[in-house]
């Protein structure tokens, strides 16, 4: 049985997925990439660096957001949903 294609997302999806708006998507990608400026490893609670580029519209994974979602709900933090 075949497992269903990890779907890439743009800034909206992931929003929609992480219950987040898409400036604030935007905000976090900004964020790890200035990490990566400044020379520092990107954490697993930073907020993943796309996984394609389409023009200038970043895209990502369903996995890999997901991934993402599960590192920073982690226990004794909030969820979006409280």
């Amino acid at each position: 049985m075949n497992s269903p294609p990890d779907r890439l997302m743009d800034s909206g999806g992931v929003a929609e997925l992480a219950g987040i708006t898409p400036g604030t998507v935007r905000l976090y990608l900004k964020r790890t990439r200035k990490r990566v400026t400044q020379g520092l490893r990107v954490r697993p609670v930073d907020f993943p660096l796309p996984d394609d580029q389409f023009g200038r519209s970043p895209a990502w994974r369903e996995s890999t957001v997901r991934a993402w979602l599960a590192v920073r709900r982690r226990p004794g933090r909030p969820t979006s949903d409280v």
